[in-house]
């Protein structure tokens, strides 16, 4: 509807409304209310600005001769919020003035304090970040003077149900000393007067008691949401966010779920992908996007989380519920002051979200750090934190560096700590133009010594010239951490006791079905281990978690078992406690990860392998198992079938011992023959194939290389050699296995390294 049909003359064109609110009253009555909504509802689909002053002038007439009737006020607030709207920000200052000057007239009415509530957040924070620090500080932004006008809305009329609302919106979007038990009291009232029937209402009142703390009366207030038929996609969301926050994940998980399903609406959808969008790439947000059913949102958040908890092979919602712990977490710690953030040339990462400086965005992907670090001189360093996270090799540690300029409290993210100097980048240049360091970069360097060996050169550099490598290599690292932090989430396990567990793996045939099996050899370093007395014993109670997964991280098997490990004696130190694990897997390529914890004591090691390669050794075609390179007197044995294969969980020798060989070749007729060639090749020198001959007991001089041709057993051959390595020198091996079916053509090469050591 255009605005020109709304401003004839004639009052039969006139909206009734506005024909009702001509008339002055003396107490506003839910119809009044009603009937300025209408009006509020008939300006929101105004377009044409020209038609809107035109309303607004003929309104000033009729308020010329009405100075002190109310209605006609909130009539031209109305006017000038949707003039605002349209035509620009300046238009809400009038519309503050009208709902405050109906206010005057009329303070026991609830709507000239909603209009003015509206107004001020319409207003919005100042452009001037710091200006509007300042004035949260005092009380005097625009959410401050909003909340106020809202609950004397609500004091006026506790049954006003839209102002409750907006009054616990604006509550919990304070960014400073936010108003919640001026929200929570009013909400609370709300809910028990007549305005409780409202969804709307019992939605509001459930997250400001969340906001405070109460997760039981927030429950109780998302349930009557519910039972009122408000949204269920939303009900439930909130509902499970607040069972996380209650510490109940089991049930938080359910509902999660149960939401996920009855989402149905743009508003329900937009809640669950806000959550994961902290955390999720832009391809999966994407994928989120385009799916179309609550079943199918279902299905693609059960597997994205899925894949997180696979990665430190934690139990199924475990991640999400820590999601959970952060979010809360960094909504009370890491809030933006404002919107309008500003960046410095130094500043290099640039966050499209406004909710959380970059400590928060950093906190919700890879949670607490390690370590932290900060450093104080007000007149020449801006306020700064440097956040330490341990990854093991070949990931190399991430180090984050926060800086907040001009005493605003938004932190962001720097590649260099030089960047936190008050000259900023010019200070940071400076640093490598001079001969030296001030006092103060050598200070603000030495407070970070201990996370880094390149802080303790930098803050020893003070009257040294050589700065500039160091500097550089800083500033790298800085970079390489913002790429991957911002990019990546974790939820790394971390034990008071790691236990150092050294694993090896191979594929073979499974012998309890039609298929092939991953075995897992580990080994646990006495030293690390707690024994307990059981009798005449010791035991050694470990629990194993190992998880096989995909190229897209989908578990493929998986292995949850507790095995007790029993000694006449605690183990020596300088010993290792051995076993192996297997799994059935099927042909493809793998990643795995191995949990062993130690029950009762934060002791345990996370291991991850990737690229395990699993052939197809079904005995229907040509193909040839990983190579066992085991030792006679190891300690552990894999027996098979009648079959023992000794295996190596250290992978290494001693000059003068014999390495057992086990392989198995499948697909091949019985009595069909093969050809064999081994070759052993010393690594980072010239291969060795010195006595050669004597490695597999023959004698003579040695060839090259040692080939043989032998017969099949039939559909599988299962092959055994011996490996003298007497006169085999200490370094690292590669043993090279290529076996050809002459039938065929067909040739196949397997690998394994082992290492020589000396006694």
């Amino acid at each position: 509807m255009k605005v020109t049909t709304m401003v004839g003359v004639r009052p039969s064109l006139l909206p009734l409304s506005l024909v009702a609110l001509v008339a002055s009253v003396s107490a506003q009555s839910p119809t009044e209310r009603a009937a300025l909504d209408s009006l509020r509802d008939s300006l929101s689909r105004a377009t044409d600005s020209i038609g809107l002053k035109r309303l607004e002038a003929t309104t000033i007439g009729v308020a010329k001769r009405n100075r002190d009737d109310p209605l006609i006020h909130l009539r031209l607030g109305l006017i000038a919020y949707r003039l605002g709207e349209v035509a620009g920000k300046s238009h809400f200052d009038d519309a503050a003035g009208e709902f405050e000057w109906a206010a005057q007239l009329r303070p026991e009415w609830p709507y000239p304090w909603y209009g003015d509530g509206l107004a001020e957040l319409a207003l919005g924070e100042h452009a001037v970040v710091g200006l509007e620090n300042l004035r949260q500080i005092l009380g005097k932004d625009y959410l401050s003077k909003a909340a106020r006008a809202f609950a004397k809305a609500v004091e006026a009329d506790p049954s006003y149900a839209q102002a409750t609302v907006d009054l616990a919106r604006t509550a919990l979007a304070q960014r400073i000393a936010p108003r919640l038990d001026l929200a929570l009291g009013a909400a609370r009232e709300a809910a028990a007067s007549g305005a409780g029937r409202a969804p709307a209402v019992q939605l509001a009142r459930g997250r400001v008691e969340r906001a405070a703390g109460d997760a039981d009366s927030a429950l109780a207030a998302f349930q009557a949401y519910l039972v009122l038929r408000g949204d269920s996609g939303v009900g439930l969301l909130e509902e499970a966010r607040t069972l996380y926050f209650g510490h109940r994940p089991a049930e938080g998980y359910r509902a999660y779920v149960a939401g996920a399903q009855a989402s149905a609406t743009p508003a329900a959808v937009a809640l669950y992908r806000e959550d994961l969008a902290w955390i999720a790439s832009p391809g999966e947000r994407a994928t989120f996007d385009s799916l179309d059913s609550g079943p199918a949102r279902v299905r693609w958040l059960r597997a994205f989380w899925e894949r997180r908890d696979l990665a430190e092979a934690r139990d199924a919602g475990e991640r999400l519920a820590e999601h959970y712990r952060r979010w809360f977490y960094a909504e009370r710690n890491f809030r933006l002051v404002s919107r309008h953030r500003h960046y410095d040339v130094t500043e290099r990462f640039r966050s499209d979200q406004t909710e959380l400086d970059d400590r928060g965005i950093i906190y919700l992907r890879h949670g607490p750090p390690d370590r932290r670090a900060t450093y104080v001189a007000p007149d020449s360093v801006e306020p700064n934190e440097t956040w330490l996270y341990h990854r093991p090799p070949p990931e190399g540690d991430l180090l984050f560096h926060f800086v907040a300029r001009k005493g605003v409290q938004d932190f962001k993210l720097v590649e260099s700590l030089a960047d936190a100097l008050t000259a900023g980048l010019g200070g940071a240049l400076a640093l490598q133009a001079r001969r030296g360091m001030s006092p103060v970069a050598t200070g603000l360097f030495a407070s970070r010594a201990d996370l880094s060996p390149v802080y303790a050169r930098l803050g020893h550099a003070l009257g040294s010239a050589n700065v500039n490598g160091a500097l550089a290599q800083e500033r790298d690292v800085g970079q390489h951490s913002i790429a991957v932090g911002t990019t990546s989430d974790s939820y790394r396990r971390v034990f008071e006791q790691p236990l150092d567990v050294i694993t090896s793996q191979f594929v073979v045939g499974d012998s309890g079905l039609p298929g092939t099996a991953l075995h897992v050899v580990f080994a646990i370093p006495a030293q690390r281990l707690a024994s307990f007395a059981a009798g005449e014993r010791v035991v050694y109670p470990l629990s194993f978690r190992l998880l096989v997964t995909d190229g897209a991280d989908s578990l493929v098997a998986r292995l949850d078992t507790t095995r007790v490990f029993a000694a006449r004696q605690p183990l020596a130190e300088g010993t290792y406690l051995t076993g192996r694990l297997a799994v059935a897997v099927p042909p493809g390529s793998y990643r795995y990860r191995l949990l062993v914890e130690e029950p009762g004591r934060d002791a345990g090691d996370l291991v991850t392998r990737d690229s395990v390669a699993v052939s197809a050794l079904s005995g229907q075609h040509f193909a040839v198992s990983d190579l066992v390179v085991g030792r006679a007197g190891s300690g552990l044995v894999w027996n098979d079938r009648g079959d023992t294969v000794f295996l190596n969980p250290l992978d290494r020798f001693t000059p003068g011992t014999a390495a057992e060989l086990y392989y198995e070749v499948y697909g091949l007729p019985s009595g069909a023959p093969y050809h064999t060639v081994l070759r052993l090749e010393r690594q980072g020198g010239r291969s060795f194939f010195g006595s050669i001959a004597r490695l597999f007991g023959g004698g003579g001089r040695a060839p090259v290389v040692f080939g043989f041709d032998a017969p099949s057993d039939g559909p599988v051959t299962r092959v055994h050699r011996r490996l003298e390595l007497r006169d085999v020198p200490r370094g690292e091996y590669v043993l090279s296995v290529r076996i050809s079916d002459p039938a065929s053509g067909v040739t196949l090469t397997r690998h394994q390294r082992f290492t020589v050591v000396s006694r």
